[in-house]
């Protein structure tokens, strides 16, 4: 088997996995004055847009009590190899029990998909200092197209051949999200994590750093910027993203 195209389906399901954990574990309410965005905790509505070097993602969340539901939709600017579109997407439902917050999502891009289930738990240190642990086991199904030797056309030129097969694995990731709340309700956080490819047999470490600003009650600009260790199933990579967000 090539490891490498377990890749695929785990740099798509590597983005954000925990970074929108979005729902109150904390039964108490939160009140308005008290409330940080970048708390993945809080449980609120929003509509955002994110934008990379080469890519623009669509951000939903509707947050109804300790019930959560989330959508993200990403495209590419360039389409792919055999000129389709570039996409990926993530659907989420996020609830919680007893200080215990529990998520099903399902996400993937054209050639993958991966169902996950994870849960997070939540440690105020300080009222400004959050710490929350996470956990996710899945499963994730890769479309693998492998070059083989050249054929001969009817024209007698050489012609490209592919095997198209599908790989799939359970994945494990654990991570920790950290994350400084100012009291004027802006936020920075680093949630790094790692995760464990059972197909593959390895390893591979994440770190993603981000954070936000609230420039009125009800809009924020923010950033974050991901990194991916090199591995056999995963190639070094970093990219960076700014994003706007409307909290309704």
């Amino acid at each position: 088997m090539n490891k490498h195209y377990l890749a695929i389906a785990f740099c798509a399901m590597a983005t954000g996995t925990f970074a929108s954990e979005n729902t109150e574990i904390n039964h108490s309410p939160v009140s308005a004055e008290n409330l940080n965005y970048g708390d993945p905790t809080a449980s609120f509505s929003t509509l955002g847009v994110s934008r990379s070097g080469d890519a623009t993602q669509i951000n939903g969340m509707l947050g109804l009590g300790d019930n959560i539901f989330q959508l993200d939709l990403g495209l590419a600017d360039k389409n792919t190899k055999d000129d389709k579109l570039d996409y990926n997407y993530r659907g989420r439902y996020f609830h919680v029990t007893d200080g215990l917050g529990f998520s099903v999502d399902v996400l993937g891009d054209r050639a993958s998909t991966t169902a996950l289930a994870g849960m997070i738990y939540k440690f105020q240190v300080t009222d400004n200092i959050l710490l929350f642990p996470m956990l996710s086991v899945g499963r994730t199904a890769v479309d693998v197209e492998e070059p083989l030797p050249p054929g001969i056309g009817i024209n007698g030129q050489p012609t490209e051949r592919v095997l198209k097969h599908k790989l799939d694995s359970t994945v494990y990731q654990a991570g920790l999200y950290g994350m400084y709340a100012f009291d004027a309700g802006h936020w920075l956080y680093a949630n790094p994590r790692s995760t464990y490819v059972q197909q593959a047999k390895e390893w591979v470490a994440q770190v993603e750093v981000g954070g936000g600003y609230m420039v009125s009650d009800s809009v924020s600009v923010g950033f974050k910027v991901e990194h991916t260790a090199e591995s056999d199933i995963s190639r070094k990579d970093t990219t960076g993203w700014v994003q706007a967000n409307y909290y309704f």
